[in-house]
């Protein structure tokens, strides 16, 4: 573990808010990976070969991403219409390869989804760490991104929802992270003020950068150990690979 902020004195937390994709569900397998993957799937009925439709597919999801970068409200498209938006990207992908992008299409976004599902698990040491703070009665909120739907299959698959709280979805409360509204709406549940509570989330910018504004105790969860570019100017309080080392942390 390393703080970031030596000078700062951990506050006692009453409460925290965990972010759910990429810190309590992991995901063992790349977007890439997944393409590449429904790409052998579905070349043959494509007359395809699998490397070229591979091709396509990425090459069209890269050139989406990239559009969607420095665009808010494509982002939030994004993330509350993910079947539609994913559709755009294989049909984009099959009219380069002169496939008319039929029913063929929903079933490889289908395919696509399902693999992401499959490759989908709980982070090490997940459950248990919910079961001690559980115990340790701190209160507990789950705020995340992403469509209500998608994001409560997430969490009803994974048996994540009896411990928390309360749950905080964007498109259900109408705001996402980074947006203060969000933390405070959490903050306001939980009957917390923000110094007595704690953000864990892997995001800098939805996560930590968001949960500061409001005066957060702000983790930022590194499970890949990648660590902070030169380049970041944000610095959470406190980081973490894995989520066993906020035990030692929470200790009376």
């Amino acid at each position: 573990m390393k703080q970031y902020h030596g000078h700062r004195q951990i506050p006692h937390p009453r409460g925290l808010l965990f972010d759910m994709d990429g810190v309590l569900l992991l995901t063992s397998q790349s977007p890439a990976q997944s393409w590449q993957e429904v790409a052998r799937q579905f070349a043959p009925a494509l007359d395809l070969p699998a490397e070229a439709l591979f091709q396509a597919l990425q090459a069209s999801y890269q050139a989406y991403r990239r559009a969607i970068a420095h665009d808010p409200e494509q982002q939030r498209r994004d993330r509350l219409e993910p079947f539609e938006t994913r559709l755009e990207v294989v049909a984009g992908a099959l009219a380069s390869l002169q496939r008319a992008p039929n029913e063929m299409a929903v079933e490889i976004v289908r395919a696509y989804e399902q693999l992401r599902d499959a490759h989908r698990s709980l982070a090490p040491h997940a459950l248990e760490v919910l079961q001690i703070c559980r115990q340790r009665s701190l209160a507990l909120a789950l705020v995340t991104n992403g469509n209500a739907t998608y994001q409560r299959r997430k969490i009803m698959h994974h048996g994540l929802a009896s411990w928390f709280d309360t749950l905080l979805i964007e498109e259900e409360v109408g705001f996402a992270k980074p947006d203060a509204r969000i933390f405070r709406l959490a903050l306001e549940r939980l009957h917390l003020r923000a110094s007595e509570a704690w953000m864990i989330g892997d995001d800098l910018t939805c996560d930590i950068t968001g949960a500061q504004q409001v005066g957060l105790f702000a983790i930022w969860y590194d499970a890949s150990c990648k660590g902070l570019s030169h380049e970041c100017t944000v610095h959470p309080d406190w980081t973490l690979h894995d989520l066993i080392e906020l035990l030692p942390l929470l200790a009376p």
